[in-house]
């Protein structure tokens, strides 16, 4: 009789599941309308109440879904039989404290706009178009590393 292979297994709790598509939804709705405002400059003068709110939204939503996926550790789980990833997945995690930094830095500047009453935004805009692109980059990267762990190491179900 031969030994039985052990087949790599990756599990997902389900209500942290949950929590992180619950997460993932309020994030994109935040973006999707900071968004909409940076591509109708014409009218952000009219929205910049708006708009320095919806960062400050943004900023506080980054530190949860930051904190979700480094607490929880995903990462880990993916990752678990997929060790050559580990450095690829340290520098991701190391990118959260820049892009908080980067939106921390927006919500400053567009509370600075406001607070001079000057509704000129653009600089402000341009920086969040900035932030966007890098953070689009990043979860793109994060989703990228785990299915590549996923499906190389842990294999897909045929």
């Amino acid at each position: 009789m031969s030994p039985e292979k052990s087949t790599p297994k990756f599990t997902l709790n389900a209500a942290f599941f949950q929590e992180i598509k619950d997460d993932h939804q309020q994030l994109q709705c935040v973006l999707s309308r900071l968004r909409e405002l940076e591509f109708n400059r014409a009218a952000i003068a009219n929205h910049a109440k708006e708009f320095v709110e919806l960062l400050a939204g943004l900023l506080d939503q980054l530190a949860f879904h930051f904190t979700l996926e480094e607490a929880y550790g995903y990462f880990e789980d993916a990752l678990e039989n997929a060790p050559r990833f580990h450095e690829q997945a340290g520098s991701l995690r190391g990118q959260h404290s820049t892009l908080f930094v980067m939106c921390q830095e927006l919500v400053d500047a567009a509370n600075a706009c406001i607070a001079h009453r000057d509704r000129d935004l653009t600089p402000v805009l341009d920086r969040f178009k900035a932030f966007d692109r890098s953070f689009k980059a990043h979860e793109s990267a994060e989703l990228n590393l785990i299915m590549e762990a996923m499906t190389q190491d842990v294999g897909v179900g045929d």
